[in-house]
Protein backbone atom coordinates (compact mmCIF):
# COMPACT_ATOMS: atom_id res chain seq x y z
CA UNK A 1 0.00 0.00 0.00
CA UNK A 2 2.86 2.39 0.73
CA UNK A 3 4.36 1.74 -2.69
CA UNK A 4 0.98 2.50 -4.28
CA UNK A 5 0.76 5.72 -2.27
CA UNK A 6 4.16 6.81 -3.62
CA UNK A 7 2.97 5.96 -7.14
CA UNK A 8 -0.21 7.96 -6.54
CA UNK A 9 1.85 11.06 -5.70
CA UNK A 10 3.57 10.79 -9.08
CA UNK A 11 0.24 10.57 -10.89
CA UNK A 12 -1.12 13.62 -9.05
CA UNK A 13 1.93 15.57 -10.16
CA UNK A 14 1.09 14.64 -13.76
CA UNK A 15 -2.45 16.01 -13.55
CA UNK A 16 -1.34 19.23 -11.85
CA UNK A 17 1.04 20.15 -14.71
CA UNK A 18 -1.02 21.97 -17.35
CA UNK A 19 1.73 21.91 -19.96
CA UNK A 20 2.23 18.22 -19.29
CA UNK A 21 -1.49 17.59 -19.77
CA UNK A 22 -1.28 19.22 -23.21
CA UNK A 23 1.51 16.87 -24.30
CA UNK A 24 -0.26 13.85 -22.81
CA UNK A 25 -3.83 14.40 -24.00
CA UNK A 26 -3.87 16.95 -26.85
CA UNK A 27 -0.70 16.71 -28.94
CA UNK A 28 -0.91 12.94 -29.62
CA UNK A 29 -4.40 13.29 -31.12
CA UNK A 30 -3.30 16.23 -33.27
CA UNK A 31 -0.41 14.19 -34.67
CA UNK A 32 -2.63 11.17 -35.30
CA UNK A 33 -4.88 13.38 -37.44
CA UNK A 34 -1.89 14.86 -39.26
CA UNK A 35 -0.30 11.48 -40.00
CA UNK A 36 -3.64 10.02 -41.03
CA UNK A 37 -4.09 12.86 -43.52
CA UNK A 38 -0.54 12.67 -44.90
CA UNK A 39 -0.40 8.86 -45.21
CA UNK A 40 -3.90 8.19 -46.46
CA UNK A 41 -6.48 10.23 -44.61
CA UNK A 42 -7.71 11.81 -47.84
CA UNK A 43 -10.28 9.63 -49.55
CA UNK A 44 -9.28 10.58 -53.11
CA UNK A 45 -7.07 13.00 -55.05
CA UNK A 46 -8.78 16.28 -55.87
CA UNK A 47 -9.49 17.37 -59.45
CA UNK A 48 -10.48 20.97 -60.10
CA UNK A 49 -12.57 21.71 -63.20
CA UNK A 50 -12.76 25.17 -64.78
CA UNK A 51 -15.56 25.26 -67.40
CA UNK A 52 -16.05 28.28 -69.65
CA UNK A 53 -19.51 27.27 -70.91
CA UNK A 54 -22.57 25.38 -69.72
CA UNK A 55 -23.35 22.65 -72.24
CA UNK A 56 -24.59 19.04 -71.98
CA UNK A 57 -21.45 17.78 -73.74
CA UNK A 58 -19.26 19.40 -71.11
CA UNK A 59 -21.45 17.98 -68.35
CA UNK A 60 -21.19 14.51 -69.88
CA UNK A 61 -17.39 14.78 -69.93
CA UNK A 62 -17.23 15.75 -66.26
CA UNK A 63 -19.70 13.03 -65.30
CA UNK A 64 -17.65 10.43 -67.19
CA UNK A 65 -14.58 11.43 -65.18
CA UNK A 66 -16.58 11.16 -61.95
CA UNK A 67 -17.88 7.69 -62.89
CA UNK A 68 -14.50 6.41 -64.08
CA UNK A 69 -12.30 3.76 -62.51
CA UNK A 70 -9.97 6.31 -60.87
CA UNK A 71 -11.51 7.71 -57.68
CA UNK A 72 -11.30 11.51 -57.82
CA UNK A 73 -12.88 14.24 -55.74
CA UNK A 74 -14.11 16.74 -58.33
CA UNK A 75 -14.37 20.42 -57.44
CA UNK A 76 -15.68 23.18 -59.69
CA UNK A 77 -13.44 26.27 -59.96
CA UNK A 78 -14.78 29.54 -61.27
CA UNK A 79 -12.00 30.42 -63.71
CA UNK A 80 -8.68 29.25 -65.13
CA UNK A 81 -6.45 31.55 -63.08
CA UNK A 82 -7.89 30.34 -59.78
CA UNK A 83 -7.55 26.75 -60.93
CA UNK A 84 -3.87 27.20 -61.73
CA UNK A 85 -3.27 28.91 -58.38
CA UNK A 86 -5.00 26.06 -56.52
CA UNK A 87 -2.85 23.46 -58.29
CA UNK A 88 0.34 25.43 -57.63
CA UNK A 89 -0.37 25.73 -53.90
CA UNK A 90 -1.26 22.03 -53.63
CA UNK A 91 -4.91 22.31 -52.64
CA UNK A 92 -5.73 20.47 -55.89
CA UNK A 93 -3.68 17.62 -57.31
CA UNK A 94 -4.95 18.05 -60.88
CA UNK A 95 -6.75 20.67 -62.93
CA UNK A 96 -8.93 20.36 -66.04
CA UNK A 97 -9.67 23.39 -68.21
CA UNK A 98 -12.57 23.10 -70.67
CA UNK A 99 -12.37 26.21 -72.89
CA UNK A 100 -15.17 28.14 -74.52
CA UNK A 101 -16.22 26.62 -77.84
CA UNK A 102 -15.48 23.05 -76.77
CA UNK A 103 -19.02 21.80 -77.36
CA UNK A 104 -19.42 23.81 -80.57
CA UNK A 105 -16.22 22.29 -81.98
CA UNK A 106 -17.53 18.79 -81.32
CA UNK A 107 -20.87 19.53 -82.98
CA UNK A 108 -19.23 21.14 -86.01
CA UNK A 109 -16.81 18.28 -86.57
CA UNK A 110 -13.76 20.31 -85.58
CA UNK A 111 -11.01 19.36 -83.16
CA UNK A 112 -11.80 20.19 -79.55
CA UNK A 113 -9.12 20.53 -76.88
CA UNK A 114 -8.99 20.41 -73.10
CA UNK A 115 -6.02 21.30 -70.90
CA UNK A 116 -4.80 19.22 -67.95
CA UNK A 117 -2.46 20.88 -65.44
CA UNK A 118 -0.57 19.45 -62.49
CA UNK A 119 2.70 19.75 -60.60
CA UNK A 120 5.61 17.48 -61.58
CA UNK A 121 5.78 16.27 -57.97
CA UNK A 122 2.27 14.76 -58.17
CA UNK A 123 1.36 11.42 -59.73
CA UNK A 124 0.22 13.35 -62.81
CA UNK A 125 0.42 10.48 -65.29
CA UNK A 126 -1.58 8.17 -63.04
CA UNK A 127 -4.30 10.73 -62.32
CA UNK A 128 -4.58 11.68 -65.98
CA UNK A 129 -5.93 8.23 -66.75
CA UNK A 130 -9.34 9.33 -65.51
CA UNK A 131 -9.39 12.35 -67.84
CA UNK A 132 -7.94 10.44 -70.79
CA UNK A 133 -10.50 7.66 -70.45
CA UNK A 134 -13.40 10.11 -70.29
CA UNK A 135 -12.14 12.07 -73.31
CA UNK A 136 -11.63 8.89 -75.32
CA UNK A 137 -15.12 7.67 -74.40
CA UNK A 138 -16.73 10.93 -75.46
CA UNK A 139 -14.66 11.06 -78.66
CA UNK A 140 -15.90 7.60 -79.66
CA UNK A 141 -19.54 8.64 -79.17
CA UNK A 142 -19.01 11.89 -81.08
CA UNK A 143 -17.47 10.05 -84.05
CA UNK A 144 -20.38 7.61 -84.07
CA UNK A 145 -22.85 10.50 -83.87
CA UNK A 146 -21.21 12.27 -86.82
CA UNK A 147 -21.45 9.10 -88.89
CA UNK A 148 -25.10 8.59 -87.93
CA UNK A 149 -25.83 12.25 -88.71
CA UNK A 150 -24.26 11.95 -92.15
CA UNK A 151 -26.11 8.72 -92.96
CA UNK A 152 -29.57 9.59 -91.60
CA UNK A 153 -29.68 13.37 -91.88
CA UNK A 154 -30.79 13.80 -88.25
CA UNK A 155 -29.48 16.51 -85.95
CA UNK A 156 -26.22 16.03 -84.13
CA UNK A 157 -27.91 15.84 -80.72
CA UNK A 158 -30.32 13.12 -81.91
CA UNK A 159 -27.48 11.18 -83.48
CA UNK A 160 -25.47 11.54 -80.28
CA UNK A 161 -28.40 10.13 -78.30
CA UNK A 162 -28.57 7.11 -80.62
CA UNK A 163 -24.82 6.61 -80.35
CA UNK A 164 -24.98 6.77 -76.55
CA UNK A 165 -27.83 4.25 -76.47
CA UNK A 166 -25.96 1.89 -78.78
CA UNK A 167 -22.81 2.25 -76.71
CA UNK A 168 -24.70 1.39 -73.56
CA UNK A 169 -26.05 -1.82 -75.13
CA UNK A 170 -22.69 -2.91 -76.51
CA UNK A 171 -20.86 -5.44 -74.39
CA UNK A 172 -17.61 -4.09 -73.03
CA UNK A 173 -14.37 -5.75 -72.03
CA UNK A 174 -14.15 -6.94 -68.46
CA UNK A 175 -10.82 -6.21 -66.81
CA UNK A 176 -9.85 -8.18 -63.71
CA UNK A 177 -7.36 -6.54 -61.34
CA UNK A 178 -5.36 -8.97 -59.22
CA UNK A 179 -3.16 -7.80 -56.37
CA UNK A 180 0.23 -9.51 -56.36
CA UNK A 181 2.32 -9.57 -53.17
CA UNK A 182 1.68 -7.47 -50.09
CA UNK A 183 1.17 -3.73 -49.93
CA UNK A 184 2.63 -1.49 -47.24
CA UNK A 185 -0.54 -1.94 -45.23
CA UNK A 186 -3.30 -4.57 -45.64
CA UNK A 187 -6.17 -3.69 -47.92
CA UNK A 188 -8.97 -1.86 -46.12
CA UNK A 189 -6.69 -0.39 -43.43
CA UNK A 190 -8.16 2.76 -41.94
CA UNK A 191 -6.03 5.81 -42.68
CA UNK A 192 -5.51 6.69 -39.02
CA UNK A 193 -4.42 3.23 -37.81
CA UNK A 194 -0.67 3.46 -38.65
CA UNK A 195 -0.47 6.96 -37.18
CA UNK A 196 -2.30 5.98 -34.00
CA UNK A 197 -0.03 2.97 -33.46
CA UNK A 198 3.17 4.95 -33.99
CA UNK A 199 2.01 7.90 -31.86
CA UNK A 200 1.01 5.53 -29.08
CA UNK A 201 4.59 4.26 -28.91
CA UNK A 202 6.18 7.70 -29.38
CA UNK A 203 4.19 9.42 -26.64
CA UNK A 204 4.24 6.57 -24.15
CA UNK A 205 8.03 6.73 -24.26
CA UNK A 206 8.24 10.54 -24.33
CA UNK A 207 5.84 10.93 -21.43
CA UNK A 208 7.78 8.37 -19.42
CA UNK A 209 11.05 10.15 -20.15
CA UNK A 210 9.75 13.58 -19.17
CA UNK A 211 8.49 12.03 -15.93
CA UNK A 212 12.12 11.14 -15.16
CA UNK A 213 12.54 14.68 -13.86
CA UNK A 214 10.33 13.76 -10.91
CA UNK A 215 12.85 11.13 -9.83
CA UNK A 216 15.59 13.78 -9.82
CA UNK A 217 13.44 16.26 -7.92
CA UNK A 218 12.55 13.64 -5.32
CA UNK A 219 16.26 13.12 -4.70
CA UNK A 220 17.25 16.79 -4.78
CA UNK A 221 14.42 17.95 -2.53
CA UNK A 222 15.14 15.19 -0.05
CA UNK A 223 11.73 13.57 -0.45
CA UNK A 224 13.22 10.12 -0.92
CA UNK A 225 15.49 10.48 2.11
CA UNK A 226 12.61 11.66 4.29
CA UNK A 227 10.61 8.64 3.23
CA UNK A 228 13.62 6.51 4.07
CA UNK A 229 13.75 8.09 7.54
CA UNK A 230 10.17 6.93 8.09
CA UNK A 231 9.41 3.26 8.63
CA UNK A 232 9.52 2.63 4.88
CA UNK A 233 12.05 0.26 3.36
CA UNK A 234 14.23 1.02 0.34
CA UNK A 235 12.48 -1.68 -1.65
CA UNK A 236 9.10 -0.04 -1.03
CA UNK A 237 10.40 3.37 -2.13
CA UNK A 238 11.99 1.98 -5.27
CA UNK A 239 8.86 -0.01 -6.07
CA UNK A 240 6.70 3.09 -5.57
CA UNK A 241 8.83 5.16 -7.95
CA UNK A 242 8.79 2.38 -10.56
CA UNK A 243 5.00 2.05 -10.27
CA UNK A 244 4.68 5.82 -10.59
CA UNK A 245 6.57 5.84 -13.90
CA UNK A 246 4.56 2.81 -15.05
CA UNK A 247 1.26 4.47 -14.15
CA UNK A 248 2.14 7.59 -16.15
CA UNK A 249 3.00 5.51 -19.23
CA UNK A 250 -0.17 3.44 -18.95
CA UNK A 251 -2.43 6.48 -18.63
CA UNK A 252 -0.88 7.89 -21.79
CA UNK A 253 -1.22 4.58 -23.62
CA UNK A 254 -4.80 3.82 -22.60
CA UNK A 255 -5.91 7.34 -23.49
CA UNK A 256 -4.56 7.07 -27.05
CA UNK A 257 -5.93 3.56 -27.55
CA UNK A 258 -9.48 4.29 -26.41
CA UNK A 259 -9.83 7.74 -27.95
CA UNK A 260 -8.40 6.70 -31.34
CA UNK A 261 -10.72 3.69 -31.42
CA UNK A 262 -13.80 5.77 -30.58
CA UNK A 263 -13.01 8.92 -32.56
CA UNK A 264 -11.23 7.52 -35.63
CA UNK A 265 -12.30 3.88 -35.73
CA UNK A 266 -8.73 2.61 -35.31
CA UNK A 267 -8.71 -1.19 -34.98
CA UNK A 268 -6.47 -2.48 -32.19
CA UNK A 269 -7.30 -6.15 -32.75
CA UNK A 270 -7.22 -8.77 -30.01
CA UNK A 271 -7.59 -6.84 -26.72
CA UNK A 272 -5.40 -9.28 -24.81
CA UNK A 273 -2.57 -9.21 -27.35
CA UNK A 274 -2.70 -5.43 -27.75
CA UNK A 275 -2.86 -4.99 -23.99
CA UNK A 276 0.22 -7.14 -23.45
CA UNK A 277 2.18 -5.10 -26.00
CA UNK A 278 1.11 -1.84 -24.34
CA UNK A 279 2.05 -3.11 -20.88
CA UNK A 280 5.40 -4.42 -22.11
CA UNK A 281 6.26 -1.12 -23.75
CA UNK A 282 5.07 0.81 -20.70
CA UNK A 283 7.63 -1.18 -18.71
CA UNK A 284 10.29 -0.26 -21.27
CA UNK A 285 9.43 3.42 -20.83
CA UNK A 286 9.39 2.96 -17.05
CA UNK A 287 12.87 1.47 -17.05
CA UNK A 288 14.26 4.15 -19.36
CA UNK A 289 12.79 6.89 -17.15
CA UNK A 290 14.33 5.35 -14.04
CA UNK A 291 17.74 5.12 -15.71
CA UNK A 292 17.68 8.76 -16.81
CA UNK A 293 16.25 9.89 -13.48
CA UNK A 294 18.91 8.28 -11.33
CA UNK A 295 21.93 9.07 -13.50
CA UNK A 296 21.04 12.69 -14.34
CA UNK A 297 22.58 15.31 -12.07
CA UNK A 298 19.61 17.71 -12.12
CA UNK A 299 16.05 18.05 -13.43
CA UNK A 300 17.04 20.16 -16.43
CA UNK A 301 19.55 17.58 -17.56
CA UNK A 302 17.02 14.78 -17.07
CA UNK A 303 14.41 16.68 -19.10
CA UNK A 304 16.82 17.42 -21.93
CA UNK A 305 18.19 13.87 -22.06
CA UNK A 306 14.70 12.41 -21.85
CA UNK A 307 13.26 14.44 -24.71
CA UNK A 308 16.37 13.96 -26.85
CA UNK A 309 16.38 10.21 -26.31
CA UNK A 310 12.64 9.97 -26.87
CA UNK A 311 12.73 11.88 -30.15
CA UNK A 312 15.87 10.15 -31.44
CA UNK A 313 14.66 6.64 -30.66
CA UNK A 314 11.20 7.51 -31.94
CA UNK A 315 12.58 8.70 -35.27
CA UNK A 316 14.91 5.72 -35.64
CA UNK A 317 12.26 3.23 -34.52
CA UNK A 318 9.54 4.31 -36.96
CA UNK A 319 7.34 6.22 -34.51
CA UNK A 320 7.38 9.44 -36.55
CA UNK A 321 6.93 8.10 -40.08
CA UNK A 322 5.72 4.59 -40.99
CA UNK A 323 8.45 2.02 -40.47
CA UNK A 324 7.27 0.29 -43.65
CA UNK A 325 8.62 3.06 -45.89
CA UNK A 326 12.12 3.01 -44.36
CA UNK A 327 14.84 2.12 -46.90
CA UNK A 328 17.74 -0.13 -46.06
CA UNK A 329 19.83 -0.06 -43.94
CA UNK A 330 17.59 2.25 -41.87
CA UNK A 331 14.85 -0.39 -41.74
CA UNK A 332 17.22 -2.94 -40.22
CA UNK A 333 18.79 -0.43 -37.82
CA UNK A 334 15.32 0.48 -36.56
CA UNK A 335 15.12 -2.87 -34.79
CA UNK A 336 17.88 -1.82 -32.44
CA UNK A 337 15.16 0.18 -30.68
CA UNK A 338 12.22 -1.16 -28.65
CA UNK A 339 9.95 1.19 -30.61
CA UNK A 340 10.25 -0.79 -33.84
CA UNK A 341 9.41 -4.07 -32.09
CA UNK A 342 6.39 -2.56 -30.36
CA UNK A 343 5.08 -1.00 -33.59
CA UNK A 344 5.61 -4.26 -35.47
CA UNK A 345 3.63 -6.09 -32.81
CA UNK A 346 0.78 -3.58 -32.97
CA UNK A 347 0.72 -3.83 -36.78
CA UNK A 348 0.45 -7.61 -36.54
CA UNK A 349 -2.40 -7.41 -34.05
CA UNK A 350 -4.39 -4.44 -35.32
CA UNK A 351 -3.92 -4.70 -39.09
CA UNK A 352 -3.38 -8.44 -39.63
CA UNK A 353 -5.63 -9.79 -36.87
CA UNK A 354 -2.83 -11.53 -35.02
CA UNK A 355 -3.01 -12.86 -31.48
CA UNK A 356 -0.63 -13.28 -28.57
CA UNK A 357 1.05 -16.26 -30.24
CA UNK A 358 1.80 -14.15 -33.34
CA UNK A 359 3.67 -11.49 -31.37
CA UNK A 360 5.70 -13.68 -29.03
CA UNK A 361 9.03 -12.60 -30.64
CA UNK A 362 8.11 -8.93 -30.17
CA UNK A 363 7.04 -9.55 -26.58
CA UNK A 364 10.28 -11.40 -25.83
CA UNK A 365 12.42 -8.51 -27.15
CA UNK A 366 10.35 -5.91 -25.31
CA UNK A 367 10.59 -8.01 -22.15
CA UNK A 368 14.38 -8.05 -22.39
CA UNK A 369 14.51 -4.28 -22.89
CA UNK A 370 12.13 -3.74 -19.97
CA UNK A 371 13.88 -6.14 -17.60
CA UNK A 372 17.31 -4.68 -18.31
CA UNK A 373 16.27 -1.04 -17.98
CA UNK A 374 14.09 -1.51 -14.88
CA UNK A 375 16.80 -3.58 -13.19
CA UNK A 376 19.51 -0.99 -13.95
CA UNK A 377 17.41 1.96 -12.87
CA UNK A 378 16.20 0.28 -9.68
CA UNK A 379 19.72 -0.86 -8.74
CA UNK A 380 21.17 2.63 -9.16
CA UNK A 381 18.26 4.20 -7.27
CA UNK A 382 18.86 1.83 -4.36
CA UNK A 383 22.55 2.81 -4.38
CA UNK A 384 21.66 6.51 -4.30
CA UNK A 385 19.28 6.02 -1.36
CA UNK A 386 21.81 3.90 0.54
CA UNK A 387 24.58 6.52 0.47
Amino acid sequence: MRALAIAGVNLRRLFRDRMGLFFVFVLPIVLIVVLGTVFGGRTAPRLGVAVAEDDPLVGQLVQAIRDGDVALEIRTVSDESRLRAAVEEGSLELGLIVPAGYAAALRDGDQAEVTVIGLPSTALSALRRAVDAAVADQAARVRAARLAQAETGTSFDEALGMASAAQAQTAGIEVAVVRVGEGIFPEGTTAFAPGAQSQLILFMFLTSMTAATQVVLSRQLGVSRRMLAAPIGITTIVTGEVLGRFGVAMIQGLFIVFLSALAFGVPWGDPLAAGVIVVAFALVGTGAAMVVGVFATDADQAGSLGVMAGMLLGALGGAMVPLEIFPEPAHTLAYLTPHAWAIQGLREIGLREGGVADVLPELAILGLFAAGLVALGSWQFRRVLSR
